[in-house]
């Protein structure tokens, strides 16, 4: 499972967005099979108004302090997600408005944050397909 960071609302130049939240200079390269433009492992889709960045090496984003969650959304509404079923862990952050309105943490099956509104998670099976639903309703 790839872990996936979603923007929603109309975001101008997400790619440089993206640039200047993860401080990298790379470029972005387009990859013919999946059609896709990425940055190393993180692939970028637009649509409907929603940009998804999905991360193959389920690294880029894992294990970030809801504070740079808060900051790098800045205005706008950010849905952060991952699960590993092979490693017990789960993660969900939503920051709307300027505030985080979810953060959702489990680590090597062990709940480490469980604050805010829906949805409430008893489970990393619970998380996991909270996070699949996101992936269906916002990614290609």
């Amino acid at each position: 499972m790839a872990s996936v960071l979603l923007i929603k609302g109309k975001t101008e130049n997400p790619k440089k967005w993206y640039q200047d939240v993860m401080k990298c200079g790379a470029q972005w390269e387009y990859d013919d099979i999946l059609e896709s433009y990425h940055i190393g492992n993180v692939y970028i889709t637009e649509h409907d108004d929603c940009v998804a960045f999905e991360d193959m090496s389920e690294e880029e984003f894992f294990a970030w302090e809801t504070s740079s969650w808060l900051k790098a959304a800045g205005d706008k509404e950010l849905i952060y997600g991952y699960y590993g079923d092979d490693n017990g862990c789960a993660e969900f952050v939503h920051i709307k408005s300027g505030k985080c309105i979810r953060d959702y943490r489990e680590y090597d099956f062990e709940i480490d944050t469980n604050e805010g509104d829906v949805p409430r998670f008893s489970s990393l099976p619970d998380a996991a397909k909270y996070i699949d639903d996101i992936l269906m309703r916002y990614a290609k």
